[in-house]
């Protein structure tokens, strides 16, 4: 029969567990250790209800623990799981920041979240631990929904002992998602996990060296088994994307679709901060959403270059040169290398002359949208002529909504592949 001190152990071992706190355990007993907290908790529902005790224990929702900011009942506990969710990370802080972001995942996907965390060394190690991840799904009961984090952190070289370890964590018959949060795409880093999990999350924004980054992600989207990828990245674009779209539209100057064809520049501007000035790598998301823009209009390619932050290209189509640019543009306030505006100009015949066109699409400081205004020669003068056509929201892409896109949407996105094929030439030096 359990000694009191047992059963005050195994109280405080629960208690640690639900409230996120990370318990390290044994890497060959993992599942065991998660069965045998579980099951403490449900001990600890049926030791309530016997005893008819209603004391409230207490349970932190923060990762370490400390500072309790609810009271709940493990009798209120609902254990939940829709998919496994394994995140790899590089960052020295990935106990903290990577942690926190599958936090707020698992508000909206209960899920077996596992983080793979490498670290480059000369020595071999790996170490486990496991932690509750729980929310309140019902203020009025109480009522929590919780899901499980394992962590799992390697030091050595190479990703196949880390990759040997996690494998057989997932749970059977339940999606298998990586989320690959590294500023590198290795293959061989990627290949020991990429054989067992059924879709990729990548972003390109965190790339290193973004040839590479753009290369890797066309190589792994053209593969003969190839699986569905979704890079964080171009999700981001969405807004930018729509937001071109919609200004050119029969309703509402100053783009129209005759004006399509019309195109003569295009000037695609991102934030660059003062830090990152000599920074020689080439900003992938005004990269891909300029290459987007290219191949939806079929522009062929004459020459590009790279130089000092600015990536200028020439394209041709219908007989006519289109001149396009990606500058730098020094803020604070936004990401490092995302997209603050889009000018796109054109030379539209109308009524036997040419009028001068130009949509213009901003984000605003302070602003969460995107907003599109009218600067055309066939509007100015006009009530209109200062006033946006529309605006597009971004205050939802942070990194854990952009997850819950791709989990929802789970895409297969021939747009996307495209897009990176048209990248993957816009970047190849002109012969």
């Amino acid at each position: 029969m359990p000694s009191s001190t047992d059963k005050k152990k195994s109280t405080m071992e629960t208690t640690n567990f639900l409230s996120g706190r990370l318990a390290q355990v044994d890497v060959q007993r993992i599942e065991r250790e998660l069965k045998e907290l579980w099951h403490a908790v449900n001990g600890t529902k049926e030791a309530s209800k016997e005893s008819g005790d209603n004391s409230p224990v207490r349970v932190t929702a923060n990762k370490d623990g400390e500072t309790p900011d609810s009271s709940v009942k493990p009798s209120n506990v609902m254990r939940a799981c829709t998919a496994n969710i394994v995140l790899f990370s590089e960052d020295a802080d990935a106990e903290v920041q990577a942690s926190a972001v599958l936090d707020e995942v698992a508000i909206r996907h209960p899920s077996r979240a596992i983080l793979a965390i490498s670290r480059r060394s000369n020595e071999q190690r790996i170490e486990a631990w496991v932690s509750a991840r729980c929310h309140i799904a019902d203020s009025k009961t109480l009522k929590q929904i919780c899901s499980e984090q394992i962590t799992v952190r390697y030091d050595g070289e190479g990703t196949r002992e880390l990759a040997s370890v996690v494998s057989p964590l997932v749970i059977n018959d339940l999606p298998v998602v990586l989320w690959w949060r590294a500023n590198r795409l290795d293959k061989g880093y990627l290949e020991p996990f990429h054989r067992f999990v059924d879709m990729l999350i990548v972003d390109s924004l965190r790339a290193f060296d973004s040839v590479s980054f753009i290369k890797e992600m066309a190589g792994l989207c053209s593969s003969a088994n190839r699986k569905p990828l979704f890079d964080l990245n171009w999700g981001r674009l969405i807004p930018w994307r729509r937001a071109i779209a919609d200004a050119f539209n029969d309703e509402a100057p100053p783009m129209s679709i005759p004006s399509l064809p019309c195109v003569t520049k295009t000037t695609i501007k991102y934030a660059r901060t003062e830090s990152e000035k000599n920074n020689k790598n080439i900003p992938t998301q005004p990269l891909m959403l300029l290459s987007w823009l290219a191949a939806r209009l079929k522009w062929e390619k004459v020459s590009s270059s790279f130089e000092e932050g600015t990536f200028r290209a020439e394209f041709k189509a219908g007989g006519k040169t289109i001149q396009c640019e990606v500058v730098p543009f020094d803020i604070e306030k936004l990401s490092n290398g995302s997209v603050c505006s889009v000018i796109i100009d054109a030379e539209t015949p109308e009524n036997g002359k040419v009028i001068s066109e130009r949509m213009i699409a901003e984000q605003r400081p302070g602003s969460p949208c995107i907003y599109v205004l009218n600067d055309s020669e066939s509007h100015k003068g006009t009530p209109e002529s200062d006033s946006s056509t529309g605006a597009e929201s971004l205050i939802e892409l942070t990194e854990a909504r952009l997850i819950d896109f791709a989990m929802e949407s789970k895409p297969d996105d021939e747009v996307f592949r495209e897009t990176l094929a048209y990248t993957i030439k816009l970047i190849q030096p002109t012969k």
